[in-house]
């Protein structure tokens, strides 16, 4: 190794027996709650940095830990945040114990410093690391806790779920064929996508290890939490692994931020990281798996992608490989053993050999999407062939379903797998519950086609959802099994579908009554009814009504409310004798309570107000409300009277009237001005299901509480004061 790379080493803190780490990093002022317990059982490091959105999810995800927060050291370590992020931590602080602010006296620049800090002050017996912005299962410390107590082993890991845009799915979890966890697991044993998300997120450390082995955070912007944790994995030589999900991470558009950080620097600080740990670390098959995962990344950060600050270029191309000759010249195995795609392989045969143009002309094809490349089956597999025939072909991995059998015993998934290596086992992943799933081997039927098998018990003990189908291989790689030519299965209560493209089991919730409330048939509004749920021969949702009649999932979704679990002790009678309704106009005979979120102060509406009933929906505590035109009103069927006889309404702005419910230029009538008004018969809906009323003469206006009121309610040109329709004395403040 050159005398210039260890002199980096020294100048980004990297070695493991010196302290200078820890004189680099700046004061601090601490701030302790007043209840401190000496001796935690855990210490949870936040490094912050202007996260204010995310901080009420992060610490409510602690203090509710079913650990205890009293068993919880809460290090709160401000990187000078320019937002209100300690305005934020100040609620938490002042009402749980154990909670510790440190504010830095200047911005480290990264989450290295922060994180170092914590480490210095911690006191718990465990260690995690957490982002400000990510937040923990209730039971996940005490899960990750409990696995190493009971194993003595350095370190343990738990599941982890992706929150992306409002979407959850798995991101990682241990993949292991016992009950649901594994102590004292050799780190030899681990297979090589086990290295695709080591990081802070759902594990938790041993802090004597930590402690006796001076671990601690390079001084870099990258690459440094996942250095220190795979240092961690070296020492423990021995991991305890749940299935459970402990932790949840925000990636909220991660993709555009972090193309905008992949330059010069982003590389060099990953190069410098695998640099050291090939020079300090036995070249054994963990170390290769984790080098060879890295590698990916930066073959695909910095050849595959056009939207980055390094740029794509012949240029680049060329000081990328000069970068990997100077870091990285001891690499003494062939990462293309472990690479997870062919197309890994190809870049780094093409680096090697120094045929950057090359490399850019298979980038440019391979680049394309899809639809504008030749897919050929070659050999049982299948790949994208490009016309240049000195370019090679790029292996597509494609699972097809085919069909979904089933008898008093078994429910049989068959399909076809095109994937060089062999399927390990086959997993049921329910969407909604990412906790529960169903693992079972893949057993082999013919050359490509295989088959899943599930008990009719351990279907019926699976929750209520859709379950998408996962092939899972021995490396831990994983693939949906997707739909080529749809054949379904309707049966009393599993569905076989291709909802976003891929094998779909849907254990079916219809199976209890439903309020029809607007979009249907005059004859169903008001009444409870059964609800089949099938599917057509093109895979899409039908539902049945009671009298053969079918509606589509749009109809479905406007129609029928659902209603909760709670009330499933009722019977169709008591249903309906309490909570039947149907959209319309009304007149109240009692007095109603508005619904409030939030508000201390009950507002309540007068005997006499008329008012439009549009749908009907379920607070957090189950507790049923109308949608109303003058808002949202606790539920009482004996406080409704219907109006069948046509009653005054006034136009609050200019408004037309329709010959049609669907509004439209072509079927425009009369306008109305403002100060005019008219009489309505009743409420009806638009093919879309937005309300409308129904005027005497047989046209169609809005129903939009802003543009007409009931003249009943005060008789106004202008939206009528709520005051006008509450009673007395029971104003807002």
């Amino acid at each position: 190794m050159k005398n210039d790379k260890k002199l980096e080493y020294e100048q980004f803190h990297y070695p493991l027996d010196e302290m200078s780490w820890k004189t680099a990093l700046p004061t601090v002022t601490k701030t302790s709650s007043e209840k401190i317990t000496e001796n935690p059982k855990v210490s949870v490091i936040i490094a912050n940095y202007n996260n204010g959105p995310y901080l009420e999810r992060m610490m409510n995800s602690l203090v509710h830990q079913t650990l205890g927060i009293e068993n919880i050291q809460v290090l709160f370590v401000d990187d000078r945040s320019t937002d209100n992020s300690l305005e934020l931590i100040k609620p938490y602080f002042q009402s749980y114990p154990n909670i510790e602010i440190y504010l830095l006296d200047k911005n480290t620049g990264g989450a290295h410093g922060p994180r170092n800090v914590g480490l210095l002050h911690a006191r718990g017996d465990y260690l995690v690391i957490l982002d400000a912005d990510d937040w923990y299962a209730a039971d996940g410390l005490e899960n990750l806790y409990r696995l190493l107590e009971k194993s003595g082993d350095g370190i343990a890991f738990g599941g982890v779920a992706r929150s992306k845009n409002g979407q959850l799915d798995l991101l990682s979890r241990a993949y292991i064929d016992v009950d649901n966890e594994i102590s004292n697991r050799p780190i030899s044993d681990l297979p090589y996508d086990f290295y695709n998300w080591l990081g802070p997120q759902g594990n938790m450390v041993r802090h004597s290890l930590v402690k006796e082995n001076n671990l601690h955070f390079i001084d870099q912007r990258v690459a440094d939490d996942v250095t220190f944790f795979y240092q961690a994995l070296q020492l423990s030589q021995t991991i305890s692994q749940t299935q459970k999900i402990t932790t949840y991470v925000n990636r909220d558009d991660d993709n555009i931020s972090l193309s905008k950080n992949i330059n010069e620097t982003f590389l060099l600080g990953w190069l410098r990281s695998l640099s050291y740990m090939l020079t300090n670390y036995p070249n054994t098959e963990s170390l290769q798996k984790f080098i060879t995962r890295r590698l990916e990344w930066l073959l695909v950060d910095f050849t595959l992608r056009w939207d980055t600050k390094y740029g794509l270029s012949l240029a680049s191309l060329r000081h990328f490989r000069e970068l990997l000759t100077d870091y990285l010249p001891d690499l003494t195995f062939n990462p293309e053993k472990y690479f997870s795609l062919d197309i890994y392989s190809y870049i780094w045969q093409f680096l090697q050999a120094k045929e950057d143009e090359k490399l850019l002309k298979f980038v440019a094809w391979h680049s394309l999407p899809s639809i504008d490349k030749q897919l050929k089956k070659i050999d049982k597999l299948y790949y994208f062939v490009p016309e240049d025939k000195n370019l090679p072909s790029v292996n597509l991995p494609l699972i097809k379903g085919k069909k979904l059998l089933i008898d008093e015993k078994k429910i049989k998934i068959h399909f076809d797998y095109y994937i060089a290596e062999e399927p390990d086992y086959v997993e049921f992943r329910n969407d909604s519950a990412l906790d529960t799933s169903l693992r079972k081997k893949a057993h082999k039927l013919s050359e490509v086609s295989y088959e899943a098998q599930m008990t009719r018990a351990e279907y019926e003990q699976l929750k209520a959802g859709d379950y998408k189908l996962h092939v899972v291989l021995e490396n831990q790689t994983e693939y949906l099994i997707a739909i080529d030519q749809l054949q379904t299965y309707c049966g009393a209560d599993t569905l076989l579908s291709d909802r976003e493209g891929v094998l779909a089991l849907h254990k079916i919730v219809d199976t209890r009554l439903y309020l029809a409330f607007k979009a249907l048939d005059p004859t169903y509004l008001g009444q409870f009814i059964q609800v089949v749920s099938t599917l057509d021969d093109d895979g899409n949702f039908v539902f049945e009504l009671p009298h053969d009649e079918k509606i589509s999932r749009e109809e479905y979704n406007n129609s029928l409310i659902a209603f909760p679990q709670t009330y499933g002790s009722l019977s169709e009678s008591e249903l309906s004798q309490k909570y039947s309704c149907q959209a319309g106009i009304y007149r109240l005979v009692k007095e109603m309570i508005l619904h409030q979120e939030n508000e201390t102060t009950e507002l309540t509406l007068k005997v006499g107000t008329v008012l439009t009933v549009t749908h009907v929906r379920f607070d957090a505590n189950d507790e049923m409300l109308l949608v109303t035109s003058l808002g949202q009103v606790k539920f009482d069927a004996s406080a409704l009277e219907a109006i069948t006889e046509p009653v005054e309404v006034v136009a609050l702005k200019n408004i037309y009237s329709y010959s049609e419910a669907n509004f439209s230029k072509e079927v425009k009538k009369k306008h109305y001005l403002q100060g005019m008004t008219l009489k309505v018969s009743k409420l009806d809906f638009s093919k879309s299901y937005r309300p409308r009323f129904a005027t005497e003469n047989g046209n169609y206006i809005t129903e939009n509480p802003n543009f007409v009121a009931f003249t009943a309610n005060g008789n106004t040109a202008s939206k009528p004061p709520l005051w006008q329709v509450l009673v007395p004395n029971r104003r807002l403040k």
